[in-house]
């Protein structure tokens, strides 16, 4: 009877060590679990730290650089009002707005430039109105490279003196010299300003802007040009002389006034 008492006192012992064991053995796995768990997340830390400060400068938005020498077709002039027209002046909501749909191959577009630039000068230097210019490529040849300078010479600050110089130097039909060099040169740009617009011209980063702005303009039905728009509304026929059928600068002033 002594013995089979030890015996069993002996299996009691032996079970209770071995839950004890197993115990110690649960809160060990335990603890290297949590260690592991904590240096996996130090070493994410660390991962994104180091990432962090050794990290160079981003690369700048192409479309803001301002230097018209990075491509894209989101690549809008500064003075871009939307995905079409670029403003001769700082824009004023307050104020009328007299947008042109124009053509720098198109011989009509010319003779209107000249006939009212003059008069739309005066209108925007008093803050009377906005205009904005929309050149499309309706014409082929240069007209498209020519509306790309357009954009590219906005980009150095002088897209109203461009949009003068390049209707006033089309007497014989627009050229790539002519877009290029002929007319920046009276632009009174940099060395290097004339080296990012001849570049820009060049590689014609701004043609998505002119696509973007032919296809307004056909998706208005405005398929002809010049077309004169004011605050949204065609007034191109309340410009032109009823007798002589041309753009007629009193009529313009007239328009203007009554605003």
């Amino acid at each position: 009877m002594a013995s089979s008492a030890q015996d069993r006192r002996s299996r009691r012992e032996s079970q209770q060590a071995h839950r004890l064991a197993e115990a110690r053995k649960q809160r060990r796995n335990k603890i290297l679990f949590t260690i592991a768990g904590m240096l996996v997340l130090a070493c994410v830390i660390g991962i994104a730290i180091w990432g962090f400060l050794t990290a160079g400068p981003k690369e700048p938005n192409p479309t803001s650089t301002g230097t018209g020498t990075a491509t894209g077709e989101t690549n809008l002039p500064p003075n871009a009002v939307g995905n079409h027209g670029i403003a001769m002046a700082e824009m004023n909501q307050d104020i009328p707005t007299l947008e042109i749909i124009s053509d720098y191959n198109c011989g009509a577009c010319r003779a209107a430039h000249l006939t009212l630039n003059t008069a739309l000068n005066e209108y925007v230097e008093a803050g009377k109105i906005n205009v904005v210019i929309t050149s499309v490529n309706y014409q082929g040849g240069y007209s498209l490279t020519a509306a790309v300078g357009a954009a590219c010479a906005d980009f150095q600050g002088a897209f109203p003196a461009y949009n003068h110089e390049v209707f006033l130097a089309n007497e014989e039909g627009l050229t790539k010299e002519l877009i290029r060099d002929t007319v920046p040169a009276k632009l009174g740009l940099s060395d290097e300003q004339l080296e990012n617009f001849q570049t820009c011209v060049d590689n014609e980063n701004t043609a998505g802007f002119v696509n973007s702005q032919t296809d307004y303009a056909l998706a208005k039905g405005l398929n002809v040009t010049p077309r004169f728009l004011l605050d949204g509304d065609n007034v191109s026929d309340k410009i032109i002389h009823p007798t002589t059928g041309a753009f007629d600068v009193d009529r313009l002033r007239e328009l203007l006034d009554s605003q």
